[in-house]
């Protein structure tokens, strides 16, 4: 993703070039995310939307009765059972299922995030708690999770992102950049250093309005960057009163910047697994703008980052409650 600078008191960075080959960025574009509205989650049945054409079916089958989507990466869906507690991670091309550890206090989870597809030797999957203050991890294979809390708030992991076979993270209280690794039954928090000395921070200035704050790390489909994504919330805040602000981050060059601008980009977020990010070029989707997804609306919110604008955004064949962000391959929605 490149970012342009815009405003005047910064300045101008030079653009950061991807390091993926052409065909990899074409294979990217064509695996742009969907969205996933749960219709009957009692009976497998959930509704597909395609942003690019518009396009919408039913997927109904056997492996989603009550099942919940809690996350999203590499063409393979993570789902938890809501009766039987447990979870598994299914292929809706292949169809293959991967079964996971039975997870304990399940419903406490809200993010989770793959390190590399599932199928690749030391994939390790790592889910956090809406309170940001409980882990659990295991890697593909394992017979059970391992289960890590931090005690302190200022310890929290707030964000966590898989970028090239890694897993970074956020954490307060000075929003540094982090490398989770797995090391036997223990979580490691290797903070990014510049030059190999300080730690590398989001440039985050504190705005008295602000009550509380939700965040986002994206993977940003380059190959060498992630984008953190802080959404503002006053007191007051309902859906379209949120405001946003977005990081770009440079992992190669530590280096964190604030930016006003994302091109012809997209940002989209939800509350449950990890966002994504993907051009708009081809598809409905509006440039230099954040999709989010609000838990229980029928609606999706668009934040314009030019005017700092929020409308509403629902296609007719998804006025319905719980919509999730998906990156799937399938191919009767690519004929």
């Amino acid at each position: 993703m490149q970012f342009e600078m815009e405003k005047k008191n910064r300045k101008r960075q030079p653009p950061l070039q991807s390091e993926m080959t052409s065909n990899e960025n074409e294979n990217r574009q064509r695996q742009l995310p969907f969205i996933l509205t749960i219709r009957y989650w009692q009976h497998g049945k959930y509704l597909i939307y395609r942003p690019v054409d518009g396009e919408s079916r039913i997927m109904c089958t056997q492996i989603l009765v009550n099942k919940y989507v809690v996350a999203s990466a590499y063409g393979w869906l993570v789902l938890m059972d809501q009766i039987e507690e447990d979870c598994c991670v299914w292929n809706p091309s292949s169809m293959d299922i991967i079964k996971l550890p039975r997870l304990q206090n399940f419903d406490v989870y809200r993010k989770c995030v793959l390190s590399k597809p599932p199928t690749e030797p030391d994939c390790h999957i790592l889910f956090i708690s809406g309170d940001l203050f409980q882990q659990a991890f295991c890697k593909i294979g394992d017979v059970e999770f391992v289960y890590q809390s931090q005690t302190k708030e200022v310890d929290r992991l707030i964000a966590v992102a898989s970028c090239q076979g890694k897993i970074y993270g956020v954490m307060l209280p000075d929003y540094k950049f982090v490398n989770i690794e797995f090391v036997g039954r223990t979580i490691e928090f290797r903070p990014i250093l510049i030059d190999g000395e300080q730690p590398l921070k989001a440039p985050v200035k504190n705005k008295n309005w602000v009550v509380r704050n939700e965040t986002e790390l994206i993977d940003s489909n380059t190959g060498n960057e992630l984008v953190f994504v802080m959404k503002d919330l006053t007191q007051n805040s309902n859906m379209d009163g949120s405001e946003f602000r977005v990081f770009r981050v440079d992992i190669n060059r530590t280096e964190c910047i604030e930016v006003d601008d994302i091109g012809d980009q997209v940002i989209l977020i939800g509350q449950y697994g990890t966002g994504f990010c993907c051009s708009s070029s081809g598809t409905t989707f509006k440039p230099n703008s954040i999709y989010y997804i609000v838990e229980y609306d029928s609606c999706i919110y668009v934040y314009n980052l030019d005017d700092r604008s929020t409308v509403s955004w629902v296609p007719n064949s998804l006025h319905l409650l719980n919509h999730f962000w998906v990156n799937l391959e399938l191919e009767e929605l690519n004929r």
